[in-house]
Formats: structure tokens, sequence, C-alpha cells
């Protein structure tokens, strides 16, 4: 028993203890899954002293790389519905980061801006987002977190655009 333990790689090892089922650890769906859970898990641990959850985050920043931009802009951005783009935003003014104004050339629109208190949140945010990754990532070297994020963002923009297409009727 000791002698096939030392013979175990660590990670193998790791997974005999937490009785993982081995059909599950082969099913890509699972294992993006668990990940997933787990690192937004993360995320909100460490933005809820910002009074910030991980979908505020991702609504920030899309306003601060894109500018002032309206809600059905920052949705499409982001892939949420109106419905609960709506409550976000709600979420963010509210807590004074965000605050809507007219639309300057679509008055059946409202344009959505950052506000100074939301430049500075989105700021830290992104120091305690980055620290979660790092921390989250560290089981792996520096080229395997290069090949997962090329990956990982293959399987979206592939699989996302081709959503795209088929909601309007290209697939």
């Amino acid at each position: 028993m000791i002698l096939r333990k030392l013979d175990k790689k660590p990670e193998e090892a790791r997974e005999g203890e937490l009785g993982l089922s081995e059909c599950l650890l082969d099913r890509t769906g699972f294992l993006l899954k668990k990940a997933a859970l787990r690192i937004q898990e993360a995320y909100e641990g460490r933005l809820d002293p910002l009074g910030m959850a991980a979908k505020h985050y991702g609504v920030l920043s899309v306003l601060e790389e894109k500018g002032s931009i309206t809600q059905h802009e920052i949705g499409r951005c982001i892939y949420v519905d109106r419905t609960t783009m709506v409550g976000i935003l709600d979420d963010l003014e509210k807590k004074g980061l965000v605050e809507r104004k007219e639309h300057p050339t679509d008055r059946r629109s409202h344009a959505v801006y950052l506000t100074s208190k939301g430049k500075e949140a989105v700021g830290k945010a992104h120091h305690l987002a980055s620290t979660v990754e790092k921390r989250f990532l560290e089981c792996l070297s520096a080229r395997e977190q290069k090949e997962l994020r090329q990956i990982l963002r293959k399987l979206v923009v592939s699989h996302y655009s081709s959503t795209k297409a088929s909601e309007r009727g290209e697939g």
C-alpha cells in the first residue's frame, strides 16, 4: 500500500482521497463545471468586501474597456439577457458604481457610465481577480496556464460565434 502511494503522482493520490468518480473525471463538462464553480466561489469571496459579485465585476470591466454603452450592448458583451442585465445594473446603480443617462443619439436607450466610485472599485477588483486567478492556477505551470487560456478562449469564441450565427439563421 505504501509503495503504491509513492508510485502515484500527487494529483492521482489526491483524486483517490477525494473519492471522485473516475467516470466523471473523464467528462469534460463535469471538469469545466466544477472548476468554474470553484473559481467563482473564490471570486465572490474576494470581491465581497467591495460589495461586489463576479457578475458586477464583469459589467464594470466592460464599461471600463468600452466606455459608456447601452445596457443592451453590455449584455451582448457578456452574454447576459436583458432582464438579468437590468437587475445587475440596478444593483450597481444603488451602490453608486454606475449611472444611467439618456443616450446621446438614441432616445429609446440609456447609456451606462462608470462613476468615479465605479472606476476606483473596478481597479481594486482587477487586483483581487488577478490574485484569485494566480492562486487558483498555481497548480499549473506558466506554460499550462497559457495553454489553458488559449484552449478555453477557443472554445468560448467557437461556441458563442456559432450561437450568434444560428440566431441570425446562418447555422
